[in-house]
């Protein structure tokens, strides 16, 4: 039985922009920036054709047994309530900007990664999600009175990724997190602190974290029940 826990990550929030590369000329439509397009096979949101692939990956046991959650093997209808809860947040995004509000961004919006095909289509490759982390969660780090005013102080968000195990050991984790976090979640979101959560057991996942500089917080070390269906056992996390 393998024993993980969670790194627990405080970013601190990015230097501002000279220039808003964000803000949508005429009409307030986001789009994916350069760095993603260079790094990514296509990141967008979500779309209703991604719900097979997504239930596929999730059900896939090689990344099952990774996560904590979600429920295993997924179901179709929590893959839909998925889709539907990140439309959600895209289409409040969208609503806010064509209010004339950029910042703070409601949502991450370009959570799918893609594979652009060599015939002109695109395959699902999986998805790195930036979420607010609740009411309940109290900041770790303490607050930078520099910072710009429409920057959160209280709230806690959270980051994690997942992709199908052709795409492991590829690099593709750590350049959508970096993008995630420094094109988006920082400079538009406002995120001044991201937590992260993963099982010691799966390394991969802890080095990308620290790779960005995300350290663990010890209290936040705690056991978890894996299913029998991932393995069973007790393990530990934390975040």
């Amino acid at each position: 039985m393998t024993t993980p826990e969670t790194t627990s990550p405080a970013v601190p929030a990015a230097a501002e922009p000279a220039s808003d590369p964000w803000r949508p000329r005429g009409r307030a439509v986001p789009r994916a920036p350069r760095a993603v397009r260079a790094l990514l096979p296509g990141p967008s949101p979500e779309r209703v054709s991604d719900v097979p692939a997504d239930i596929a990956m999730m059900s896939d046991i090689r990344v099952a047994r990774t996560l904590v959650g979600p429920p295993f093997p997924v179901s179709p209808l929590a893959s839909k309530r998925w889709l539907v809860r990140e439309r959600a947040f895209v289409t409040a995004l969208f609503a806010a900007y064509a209010e004339g509000t950029f910042r703070p961004a409601a949502c991450y919006p370009f959570t799918v990664l893609r594979e652009r095909l060599p015939d002109s289509t695109e395959e699902y490759v999986g998805q790195v999600t930036v979420m607010y982390a609740g009411d309940g969660e109290t900041r770790r780090t303490p607050v930078n009175e520099t910072w710009e005013e429409w920057r959160t102080r209280t709230k806690v968000f959270e980051i994690g990724a997942a992709l199908r195990p052709e795409w492991h050991r590829k690099g593709l984790a750590t350049a959508a997190v970096r993008v995630a976090m420094h094109d988006w979640a920082i400079p538009q979101m406002g995120c001044t602190e991201l937590r992260a959560e993963c099982l010691a057991s799966n390394i991969g996942s802890v080095k990308i974290w620290q790779k960005y500089g995300f350290v663990e917080d010890p209290e936040f070390r705690t056991e978890v029940q894996i299913f029998e269906a991932k393995g069973a056992g007790s393990s530990r996390a934390a975040c």
